[in-house]
């Protein structure tokens, strides 16, 4: 086994990731330590750090062994809970038998059925973002283009009325968001107020139900047993979470991967039929969500290391859709690539992404639309410049400047 770097990254400090996830330190460590044991700041007995593709799936998929409680996320070494601090309640920081109970509930509001009548709304809502540039020849692609669509498609889920939802956007920037420049008390100020709305909403919709998806989660049963009103809040400010940051950056940084390879986006232009396949391969290239944890629940081992019962158990889905244990080039796109068993929605297991389809069906929509609206898109600038979001979980531009020639009308 070769020395570890002297300059080996923090992978839990936020400040890591200001460039970019450190793919050459995740490379050494799938070549020298695949499942390493690191100091943390927080941690008394340090944490585990599992980085090929194989290993990730085993932790993933065995929630016996390893458990989402107390939540999925690494401290970042400052706040003293990180990103998830006050998160215990949240679904996907629960374990069986109340995660599947809360899962079979919240799954009636999200059936195929009920994604694929979205498409017509999320064409339209796509082209009326993009009309509204149509007199321009530039735009910060993040706060321009790809914030608007998952924000408004996870807000005509819940039924939040259109003149609310600057109001939640808002607090969902601030809650979520994370914006160095947001202050504790800001953050939760936002966090109280989002929940407010999230009980007035529920306290409305038991006297009015609706189609929408806060009414389906108030009346739906599983086993003659229903969701409480506080779960159906607190899986609200989780919906606005996870429905908006991963989309946005999915398209976000897969489209600036196409534009870097105009070689695989003249496929896919040529070719929407490819799209899908395109999709997964973005998801794996660019992987939104660079890692979660887990909590061992008893003694256990894995790839020869001994982990003991409470320890944190990282699994880094950044790494593992780089492994060339599992994918032939990993570090090259190939909008064709198939199969592709990327874990960018989770390496499988009771806690894959429950919008995983949403997220496929709003990406292709919008690349879609990228694609055969803009002449002549390209960055303005150079990326390595552009400034990253603050987060040691969300892999993702702050703002990305692009210009074009024209945008043609909507077909």
């Amino acid at each position: 086994m070769s020395l570890a770097p002297t300059d080996a990254p923090a992978l839990y400090d936020p400040a890591t990731y200001v460039k970019g996830v450190p793919y050459d330190y995740y490379r050494w460590l799938r070549d020298n330590d695949p499942v390493a044991h690191l100091d943390h700041p927080t941690y008394s007995n340090g944490y585990w750090v599992v980085t090929r593709h194989a290993d990730v799936q085993k932790v993933s998929r065995d929630a016996s062994t390893f458990r989402n409680a107390p939540d999925p996320f690494v401290d970042d070494g400052i706040m003293g809970g990180g990103e998830g601090a006050g998160t215990s309640e949240l679904m996907i920081s629960l374990d069986a038998p109340e995660h599947i109970k809360l899962r079979k509930i919240v799954n009636k509001g999200f059936t195929p059925r009920r994604v694929a009548e979205l498409s017509d709304r999320l064409r339209a809502r796509t082209d009326a973002i993009i009309d509204e540039l149509a007199d321009r020849d530039g735009c910060d692609l993040v706060h321009d283009l790809a914030l608007w669509l998952p924000l408004h498609v996870i807000a005509d889920m819940v039924g939040v009325p259109e003149e609310d939802r600057a109001q939640v956007f808002d607090w969902t920037e601030k809650t979520f968001g994370f914006d160095a420049s947001v202050t504790p008390e800001e953050r939760g100020q936002a966090t109280m107020d989002m929940f407010m709305y999230a009980d007035a909403m529920c306290a409305e919709r038991e006297t009015n139900p609706s189609d929408d998806l806060m009414s389906v989660l108030l009346h739906a049963e599983v086993d003659g047993e229903q969701l409480t009103r506080f779960q159906i809040e607190v899986f609200f400010m989780l919906l606005q979470n996870a429905g908006s940051e991963t989309t946005r950056n999915l398209i976000t940084t897969g489209t600036l991967a196409l534009l870097e390879h105009p070689d695989q986006m003249a496929i896919v232009a040529n070719d929407f039929d490819t799209l899908p396949t395109a999709i997964e391969e973005l998801l794996r290239f660019t992987t939104p969500v660079v890692h979660f944890t887990r909590t061992a629940n008893v003694d256990t081992e894995l790839g020869g290391k001994k982990i003991s019962a409470g320890e944190r158990v990282l699994m880094v889905y950044a790494a593992a859709n780089r492994d060339e244990r599992a994918f032939e080039n990993p570090d090259s796109i190939d909008v064709l690539r198939n199969p592709n068993d990327h874990v960018a929605f989770g390496a499988g297991g009771p806690h894959f992404c429950l919008g995983a389809n949403l997220a496929r069906l709003e990406g292709r929509i919008m690349f879609e639309q990228i694609l055969s609206r803009f002449e002549g898109l390209r960055v303005d600038g150079d990326p390595a410049d552009f400034p990253r979001v603050h987060s040691n979980l969300i892999d993702g531009f702050s703002e990305l400047p692009i210009t074009w020639d024209r945008i043609l009308p909507a077909r």
